[in-house]
């Protein structure tokens, strides 16, 4: 297959659509795009390539390729796709809960079970179209932000798309509860539910009754990787976040994700990313 740039939308345009393509199919942006993009496959299968890995996006699937991430995604040999997907830019509000598993750095997938849950947010999706379609083909201005028709159809469509991912991101937190033991689950939600503490192996071993040890190895066992290393995994994932969607200064975000010392957090922040806190945020700023 002969290599090939693709064209990327403006970073702040909001545009969606739906595909339906045959082998021969392929889009490639070796530095992505200034957005985010989403696809949901309908039927057939997408083959993305990042980071050396091949995923495969089936029916159900959701995947998201973030700002930065290279877009390599075509239609398999002998094969079709038919799917929806939208580029855009979340929202700073969004940064609370737009947490989302990664198979390796720049994208997401999560997998859709539940036959209602696909059904929603594929009628989301093509709801989605429709109101973007009705924000461009406006033949009135907007005269101001409160009375445009066109600026109401736009809001409508963002909020079809953060339906979209809060529906996803609850099939997957529903799918870990069910698969991590009752205890391990239990320690992960503390943990999430307050970042800024200064969580313990021990004070959360007494919390669902194990000894520190044994909490220690069932963790690792369940999740894949120690207490501490996920501890201090999930204050660096909401670290990055803030740096990219808020104003906070460093010291704030330090405190906010739970380090006491905003020099420590500057020098983990950068074994994990290789960049340091204010760098990544310059480039998240500069490449939006």
């Amino acid at each position: 297959m002969v290599n090939f740039e693709t064209p990327a939308p403006p970073p702040d345009i909001f545009v969606s659509g739906y595909l339906q393509e045959h082998y021969g199919y392929a889009v490639q942006r070796s530095r992505g795009s200034g957005n985010w993009l989403i696809t949901y496959t309908i039927a057939g299968q997408g083959l993305y390539r990042l980071h050396k890995e091949r995923i495969l996006a089936e029916p159900g699937d959701l995947v998201i390729l973030k700002t930065g991430a290279s877009h390599d995604y075509s239609v398999p040999r002998d094969g079709t796709w038919e799917f929806l997907w939208a580029h855009f830019l979340p929202l700073a509000d969004w940064t609370n809960w737009l947490h989302l598993p990664e198979l390796c750095p720049g994208l997401c997938k999560i997998s859709l079970h539940a036959t209602a849950t696909r059904d929603r947010v594929q009628q989301a999706f093509l709801q989605l179209n429709a109101d973007l379609n009705s924000f461009f083909v406006s033949h009135n201005p907007p005269t101001s932000p409160s009375d445009s028709l066109a600026i109401l159809q736009r809001k409508l469509a963002l909020n079809r798309l953060e339906e979209i991912l809060l529906l996803a991101i609850m099939e997957n937190r529903f799918e870990e509860r069910r698969s991590y033991d009752p205890r391990i689950q239990q320690v992960l939600e503390r943990i999430t539910d307050d970042l800024r503490e200064w969580h313990t192996v021990e004070a959360l071993a007494q919390m669902v009754a194990l000894s520190p040890s044994r909490l220690a190895h069932l963790f690792k066992q369940e999740v894949g990787s120690p207490l501490i290393q996920t501890i201090l995994e999930l204050r660096l994932k909401q670290a990055a976040r803030l740096l990219a969607f808020t104003n906070h200064n460093i010291e704030q975000i330090a405190t906010e994700v739970g380090f006491r010392s905003p020099f420590y957090f500057s020098r983990q922040f950068s074994n994990h990313y290789g960049l340091s806190p204010t760098a990544y945020r310059y480039f998240h700023t500069t490449h939006p």
